[in-house]
């Protein structure tokens, strides 16, 4: 009785087989070279292994310096490296969609934030109510806020420590300035990390995002995973230290939304007279469940690139002790300032900021896109319509004809040899593109340079500081020593392999 359905069984299986190997010769997509064996049949051989291991974002450019601009990647998906198909898939008035696969596992609670909103009209009416908050006018707003927080991580720094991690306490800063201006209020990360701890609902709404080649790759998977993990919780009260991290965020958020949503909307302001980002969101017609899913994305993202890129700058700047000295005078010289206008006017200090941003390359994400109807030819191949595009924006970070050296941290790619003045050198500035391009350009730029310029300036003002370990002594004059990228792995954002520690002597 079996027997004919294992016969079913197995000419099905061959079948399947077949029409992948026709389907791959006969696709426009066969004359691009693959990344890797399978590639072609399914993504699962190649691009979720390394997604999945936080590689594949380090892998794909050495792979485009061999096989050229395109590699295919999975038997609907292609990577590019070039700085024009750049531009033309992410250029203003593009047709090129978000990939829905990747972006809806960003969605909370059925209410897509601006990053995960795949429709571009819905996009752009959202992105005009974000920037009440973001554009480059309004960002002196939140002067007050970020320096509050900075001044209570020093303080933290003043009265405990001589050796600082910078990984874990540049975190512990980003997640108490980010949830303060999401929320409304404090997570309070600072004053766990002074007391010895992580916050680990903080650890682990960082830790989801190592989580996203899974999730976007076996949704179905995930999805009866987190019901028979709900089912054992309501019976065992049993959690996983992930997901009771998880559940402890999602409590938090909830209650700091409705404490921002029962202050009523008389004002924006929060006790610190800085935007809440929840309360303005529901001022301009935002329902309150959008408001909420906008600030708790908001403060993934914003916690974990702009803190890997602070850790990164205090790190290189550890090794130049005369550089950090030279900075000092340069904020003296504007009595030790903490606005943005004049913190972005100090040339030291605008160069040191744009080569951790490049150096750092701390958002990782690949950002797909999908080929419009009709299809494009890139590169002399057609690229049918529905294709998934994929490219990240620190490539071109560290392209080596834009950026000699890309993998060392120096600032004088940006600055004069006295310091005094900021270069040109158009090549550079075309391949700068950390917060990317087009209509979906980060719209957290703003912010996240005032954030590094208030922090790093009051870290130069209060401390000299030096690593930990080192290998070779470090001069302590005009030479600038040159610091190597250290060890990283790459999901949506960097992650480091080696903790960063730096001896702190405070100033007198």
């Amino acid at each position: 009785m079996t027997l004919p359905f294992i016969e079913l069984g197995t000419a099905l299986f061959f079948g399947f087989i077949i029409y992948r190997v026709i389907s791959e010769y006969t696709s426009p997509l066969s004359k691009i070279p693959n990344a890797g064996f399978g590639a072609a049949f399914s993504r699962l051989a190649w691009a979720f292994p390394q997604e999945y291991n936080g590689t594949i974002t380090l892998s794909l450019p050495k792979f485009h310096e061999r096989l050229g601009p395109l590699i295919r990647i999975g038997p609907n998906e292609v990577s590019f490296y070039s700085r024009d198909t750049y531009e033309t898939v992410h250029k203003v008035g593009s047709k090129f969609k978000k990939d829905p696969r990747v972006y809806g596992e960003f969605v909370q609670g059925g209410h897509p934030a601006l990053f995960s909103i795949t429709d571009p009209v819905e996009h752009a009416k959202r992105r005009r109510i974000m920037s009440q908050l973001f554009s480059r006018s309004k960002v002196p707003q939140l002067e007050r806020l970020i320096s509050h927080h900075v001044q209570r991580f020093v303080h933290k720094i003043r009265n405990n420590d001589s050796i600082v991690d910078l990984g874990v306490s540049s975190r512990a800063l980003e997640a108490d300035i980010m949830s303060d201006f999401s929320f409304g209020t404090s997570i309070n990360a600072i004053d766990y990390w002074a007391g010895g701890k992580q916050l680990a609902m903080v650890e682990k709404n960082d830790e989801k995002a190592t989580w996203m080649p899974v999730l976007t790759n076996f949704p179905l998977l995930c999805e009866f995973w987190e019901t028979i993990e709900e089912c054992l919780y309501s019976l065992t009260g049993f959690r996983t230290q992930y997901s009771q991290g998880l559940a402890d965020f999602q409590n938090w958020a909830q209650t700091s939304w409705q404490a921002a949503l029962s202050a009523g909307f008389q004002s924006d302001i929060t006790s610190i007279n800085s935007p809440n980002l929840i309360q303005t969101l529901c001022n301009a017609g935002l329902p309150a469940e959008t408001a909420l899913s906008e600030a708790g994305e908001n403060l993934g993202p914003g916690t974990d690139t702009t803190s890997a890129t602070l850790a990164h700058i205090i790190w290189a700047l550890a090794h130049n002790p005369a550089y950090q000295d030279n900075l000092y005078q340069d904020l003296a010289s504007v009595s030790f300032a903490t606005d943005m206008t004049t913190l972005e006017n100090i040339p030291r200090l605008q160069a040191c900021v744009k080569e951790g941003i490049r150096w750092a390359g701390a958002a990782a994400a690949m950002l797909p896109r999908t080929v419009p109807p009709g299809g494009i030819e890139l590169h002399g191949t057609f690229i049918p319509e529905g294709t998934v595009l994929i490219s990240s924006p620190i490539w071109y970070l560290h392209d080596a004809k834009a950026y000699p050296s890309p993998k060392v941290f120096n600032p004088y790619r940006w600055l004069s040899q006295d310091g005094k003045t900021l270069t040109e050198d158009s090549l550079r500035d075309r391949f700068y593109i950390p917060f990317s391009r087009g209509a979906n350009i980060c719209l957290g730029a703003h912010f996240s340079h005032l954030e590094l310029y208030v922090s790093i300036s009051q870290f130069v003002r209060n401390f000299r500081f030096e690593p930990r370990n080192v290998s070779q002594p470090i001069a302590d004059d005009e030479t600038w020593n040159l610091v190597s990228l250290p060890e990283r792995k790459e999901w949506v954002a960097t992650v480091l392999l080696e903790s960063l520690q730096v001896v702190i002597h405070q100033r007198e």
